[in-house]
């Protein structure tokens, strides 16, 4: 029986990683010149749309493609995706209550996505550990 050569992750292709720099490139410049226009105006807002819908895409192209991947890869990904949710969800709760305590607000608007990013290599890299 011939076994499928196992597939590269999802983050190792070069067109994904190629579109994500190019995507992080143009929020960087969308940001940059937001700030120079005024709160509230159509030209921010439509830069704010545009940061929006570039982020929404790079999220979109990998669970596209993780329903080519084979069933292990498929089950690192969800144990990955399971701990960079509950992860987050801990982590989230957790400083909640430290903040009531008196520890310094963090705005997790600017903080949850790479927050979640790092839980999920972390779960990538401990999921694919497992499974080898």
């Amino acid at each position: 029986m011939e076994t499928k050569p196992a597939r590269k992750s999802i983050c190792s292709d070069p067109r994904f990683l190629i579109m994500s720099v190019g995507a992080a490139a143009v929020i960087i410049v969308a940001a940059l010149l937001e700030t120079r226009l005024p709160r509230g105006s159509w030209q921010r807002i439509s830069l704010a749309v545009v940061q929006a819908a570039t982020t929404t895409a790079i999220i979109l192209i990998p669970l596209r493609r993780m329903r080519r991947l084979d069933e292990m890869q498929q089950r690192i990904q969800l144990e990955a995706l399971a701990l960079a949710f509950y992860g987050t969800a801990v982590l989230g709760a957790g400083y909640g209550f430290l903040e009531s305590a008196g520890l310094p607000h963090i705005d997790w608007g600017a903080s949850i996505w790479p927050v979640m990013i790092g839980l999920w290599a972390l779960g990538l890299l401990i999921a694919s550990r497992r499974y080898r």
